[in-house]
């Protein structure tokens, strides 16, 4: 059996054919998958999403491509993944490759997961792009190795 542990199902080309999605899951042995959030106005959508389906699984979080979305914050995250079908938090991180300084509020909403993933010890989705040596100096500031998780981008060596 194999695990999507990255997905978007939520995203409008792909939900439209939410059966075949699952169908072809399931000829591939594709027991579960994980959807991840990119952005806050669509947890709700997310977890009703993947509510019907024992083998969906979502989590929560503001990835670090949208600069204009509403921030979250440490308890927004824990009350939203305070449902047994949020299984991370993420995805997170930081991603300087199209954009310049300042990356502030990059830094600050990571850190702000973080936080959030340590309270409620659920896993980091952790996306970084261009932002190795912040993204780990963060992550250990931070105690990120305490609740653990996954990198689903990282660029470097």
């Amino acid at each position: 059996m194999f695990v999507d542990s990255h997905c978007h199902l939520d995203f409008p080309e792909l939900a439209q054919d939410l059966p075949g999605i699952l169908e072809s899951m399931s000829e591939n042995r594709v027991g579960h998958a994980l959807v991840v959030a990119v952005s806050k106005p669509e947890w709700a959508r997310i977890r009703e999403l993947v509510a019907p389906h024992d083998n969906l699984y979502a989590s929560v979080g503001v990835h670090p491509d949208y600069e204009d979305t509403e921030e979250p914050t440490v308890d927004d995250l824990l009350a939203a993944a305070d449902d047994p079908k949020v299984v991370a938090i993420g995805e997170t991180g930081l991603d300087y490759y199209r954009g310049s300084e300042p990356f502030d509020w990059q830094r600050e909403r990571f850190r702000v997961h973080i936080r959030a993933s340590r309270a409620c010890g659920l896993p980091l989705i952790i996306h970084t792009r261009s932002a190795a040596e912040d993204t780990l100096r963060i992550m250990a500031e931070e105690g990120a190795q305490e609740p653990g998780g996954v990198m689903h981008c990282f660029t470097e060596s």
